[in-house]
């Protein structure tokens, strides 16, 4: 993850008022999401070995990590704003929107699979069908962890995360700083866009490779800085989330047509964070490919070879060193994004 918004906006927005209506944005929306749709018509004995039910390939079919731009968090209530939302979006600036409930399969129905196999399921006098409690809880605690981790799994992948805000899904509380919901799992959901590691812009960018004489003068400006019988509420904070309203879409919009751009997001960005646009795509020019595919690697969790991260910090630190330390930016952001892996990694890099 990147960044995230706290979105406010209705079917009576303006930007359902265009060349697509509402009502086709939803049907844009619904079809881009079937694409990407998860194939889980299996039976549970197809994970079942060994009396052993293989729980990491349920949760990679059930609920697969899939290629989006965008995950919406939003209420049940709204889904078809957010299916309007999404195929504005994937109309408007190509982007591949992900929603759990169009692309997953239901849990319930999980649920219902495992239950009927697992939890002694059996015709009651009154016809309806029994499980035994304990057992049941067992495997909804599973069906639950599954989903709960493969939600993680996207947040963390994703370039954007937008709160589809409404009635529905969020209120406010007497703390004006607080929020609350009765949805776990938007609850889960915008806590985990707080303690997920955010990064960087350009480890989701593939700039169209440039050669600048200048390069050595380039500077990375500020880029591092960067239920239905009863209701639980939980309460949590939207300060992390950079809210936006209608108009910023259109803002937005309008942006992208007028100007060309190789990533529909960076016309979004330019209102919110310029200086990252601005950084990510001059760090394509400073750094060699292999320094870029080290970066890019580390920070999708593919390669955690710190030593090799230091390398790249000490090799451009070394060609800095003829700048007083601290005095310009290019010198200062890598200061601070080489002081900030020895932090993290501090144990292991005093070996």
């Amino acid at each position: 993850m990147f960044i995230g918004f706290d979105l406010n906006i209705s079917k009576n927005s303006n930007i359902f008022n265009g060349s697509i209506d509402y009502y086709d944005c939803i049907n844009i929306g619904t079809k881009h999401l079937e694409e990407q749709k998860a194939v889980y018509q299996k039976e549970l004995e197809d994970y079942i070995k060994d009396k052993e039910v293989d729980g990491t390939k349920m949760q990679d079919e059930w609920f697969p990590q899939v290629e989006a731009d965008v995950f919406i968090s939003h209420s049940h209530d709204d889904a078809g704003l957010v299916c309007a939302l999404a195929g504005w979006l994937n109309k408007t600036f190509g982007l591949n929107c992900f929603i759990d409930s169009n692309v997953w399969g239901y849990s319930g129905n999980l649920l219902k699979i495992m239950n009927s196999k697992l939890s002694n399921e059996r015709k009651s006098k009154d016809g309806g069908y029994p499980y035994n409690y304990n057992s049941c809880n067992r495997v909804s605690q599973h069906v639950n962890m599954m989903l709960s981790v493969a939600l993680q799994k996207m947040i963390d992948k994703v370039e954007v995360v937008i709160l589809l805000n409404t009635d529905n899904s969020i209120s406010v509380c007497t703390d004006e700083k607080m929020r609350k919901t009765y949805s776990p799992w938007i609850y889960l959901e915008m806590i985990f866009t707080q303690l997920v590691e955010k990064k960087p812009l350009f480890s989701y960018r593939n700039y169209k490779r440039l050669i600048h004489s200048d390069a050595e003068n380039m500077t990375l400006g500020n880029y591092y800085l960067a239920l239905e019988q009863f209701l639980v509420s939980y309460k949590f904070s939207l300060e992390h989330l950079i809210q936006i309203e209608e108009n910023n879409l259109s803002e937005w919009k309008i942006e992208y047509q007028n100007e060309e751009y190789e990533y529909s997001l960076d016309a979004l960005y330019k209102f919110f964070c310029p200086e990252e646009v601005k950084s990510a795509k001059e760090m394509s020019i400073i750094l060699n490919p292999g320094q870029v595919d080290c970066i890019k690697s580390y920070y999708a969790g593919r390669n955690k070879d710190i030593d090799k991260m230091k390398y790249i910090f000490e090799n451009v630190m070394d060609r800095e060193r003829r700048c007083s330390r601290h005095r310009c930016l290019y010198c200062r952001e890598y200061c601070y994004y080489r002081d900030f892996f020895i932090q993290k990694n501090k144990e292991r890099l005093n070996d």
